[in-house]
């Protein structure tokens, strides 16, 4: 019988397998019909996932973030200090020579997140 065209979806447990499998010696052709799929896929699916203490990690697409979480814990702790406080004094009061300067708009999306709802500038004029 022959398959469809198109992606064939891996659960992770069949990932972790073929990720293993490839730790112990097997060559990716072999992998391949063992598991019915195409060698490209599984070049795919080794490139991408990582073997992180048992855990296959799969790399995220995107841009990486330029907080951290130091960063946004001291975002939180500077909002619940003063729920008042706009999103203007947080990042005054937060920024370090250290770390980049975050926009007033990274800051309310991180208090957003943690359900927190930084204010902005405009709100404490009306």
């Amino acid at each position: 019988m022959v398959r469809p065209f198109g992606k064939k979806n891996f659960t992770v447990d069949v990932r972790k397998s073929i990720v293993r499998g490839h730790e112990l010696g097997a060559h990716p052709k072999i992998l391949a019909t063992q598991f019915g799929c195409s060698s490209s896929q599984i070049y795919r699916i080794l490139k991408n996932n990582r073997d992180d203490d048992g855990v296959v990690y799969h790399q995220s697409p995107g841009r990486p973030r330029t907080t951290s979480r130091a960063m946004n814990r001291n975002n939180l702790r500077a909002c619940r200090e003063d729920p008042r406080r706009t999103s203007t004094d947080i990042q005054v009061s937060v920024t370090s020579p250290n770390e980049p300067v975050l926009s007033r708009r990274t800051i309310r999306r991180r208090l957003q997140v943690a359900r927190l709802h930084g204010r902005d500038q405009s709100e404490t004029t009306r």
